[in-house]
């Protein structure tokens, strides 16, 4: 059955990747492989075209992030110019794709790592730059209000682009607005 389960899993992204139309990137290939008894992979359907595969850990019911020494996730996508996107201190992700938010033309991506159980977490902006994902921006984030949901962290102001970053000053909850500098 776990066998079905990944070849069902690999004719989808077989499927998914087959004629794609978007700018050519240099994009190294890895290999990455999905035990079923370690891993479990979460599909989330970012855009009319493009679907992300974030592979974690299987996570025991007690642990609350001290059972491991390592955390990780592993992020594959279904357009084959995007490289895996390797996280760490994460056990799931919520993505977000950006178009063209430094002017190249080239996709950005949010990624909110989850962690077990709090409304607080980092939000991440990378960017493709030579066939590879760079942290461009980050900040911190409290996912569980509604005013700055995953789409809107990124604000374009006078010709700039600003991830939006939530924060605590004196007990008062503060959004900011951190330049992005490419």
């Amino acid at each position: 059955m776990k066998k079905l389960c990944l070849l069902i899993l690999i004719g989808v992204v077989a499927i998914s990747c087959r004629n794609k139309s978007v700018n050519e990137v240099a994009v190294t290939t890895k290999t990455f492989v999905v035990d079923a008894n370690k891993h479990t992979v979460d599909s989330l359907i970012m855009n009319n075209n493009d679907t992300a595969f974030v592979v974690k850990n299987n996570v025991a019911d007690k642990d609350r992030g001290t059972q491991r020494a390592v955390y990780e996730i592993h992020v594959m996508f279904s357009n084959k110019q995007w490289p895996m996107l390797y996280f760490k201190n994460a056990i799931g992700a919520d993505l977000y794709i950006v178009d063209n938010v430094d002017g190249d033309n080239l996709t950005g991506l949010l990624l909110r790592p989850e962690w077990f159980n709090n409304c607080w977490s980092s939000i991440n902006l990378f960017t493709l730059k030579d066939g590879n994902w760079k942290l461009t921006k980050s900040g911190g984030m409290y996912f569980c209000a509604d005013q700055y949901p995953l789409p809107r962290r990124i604000e374009k102001l006078h010709g700039k682009s600003y991830l939006i970053a939530d924060t605590i000053i004196n007990e008062k909850f503060v959004v900011d607005r951190k330049e992005i500098e490419f």
